[in-house]
């Protein structure tokens, strides 16, 4: 299975499925990164390209076959919404996913908001499309499908995570935190049997 993974900003996806996405690897599906903002404009001068090198870190463990980094502005991918669509339609045609993995749509921060209209537009007649939970985003989230995972998994995506120090320490970041990520996946594990789980919402299914 081709699966294509679309982050608004590095570390999104990671956050949000990062346990599914070690899962996808381990069994042996092709899984593709798109992240649409580096986020550079969101540190200090001197640490501008932090992002990105972090980023590129978690690349090299995840070992998708390939990934894509776009440079749009963070908070601001608004303003370049017909150039997003036009990029994901353009990997959309390279790659032909059969399943896409994305933000919510209600999730609330403004650039997801962006990626979630585009993803739908460009692949609702063409790809499973399934999307991640990020609480601090949301107001309400339907769990609809969930992934089960292994300690392994969790452990992979908590090593994904520790790479983003900038976000992890720096910031103290709460949802970065090995006790949240632990909370959340056992609580969604309790819903459908078994230690650990990631929950989506379903957009689209094609069988």
């Amino acid at each position: 299975m081709d699966v294509l993974v679309l982050s608004p900003h590095t570390d999104d996806s990671e956050l949000g499925a990062g346990g599914t996405i070690s899962r996808l690897r381990r069994e042996g599906h092709d899984v593709y990164y798109v992240t649409f903002s580096s986020c550079n404009g969101s540190l200090p001068p001197e640490e501008r390209g932090t992002l990105t090198k972090e980023f590129e870190a978690v690349m090299d463990l995840v070992d998708p076959v390939e990934y894509f980094l776009f440079d749009y502005e963070v908070r601001k991918l608004n303003d370049s919404r017909q150039e997003i669509l036009e990029d994901i339609v353009t990997i959309r045609n390279e790659i032909e996913p059969d399943l896409v993995i994305g933000p919510s749509l209600p999730d609330h921060h403004q650039d997801h908001t962006v990626v979630a209209n585009e993803m739908v537009r460009a692949f609702k007649t063409n790809a499973s499309i399934i999307t991640y939970e990020l609480p601090w985003n949301h107001v309400t989230f339907e769990s609809e499908l969930f992934y089960p995972l292994e300690p392994r998994d969790i452990e992979r995506k908590l090593e994904q995570l520790s790479m983003y120090r900038s976000q992890r320490e720096e910031k103290d970041r709460v949802y970065f935190r090995e006790d949240f990520t632990k909370g959340l996946a056992a609580v969604r594990g309790v819903q459908c049997d078994s230690k650990y789980a990631e929950a989506f919402s379903v957009v689209r299914w094609l069988q």
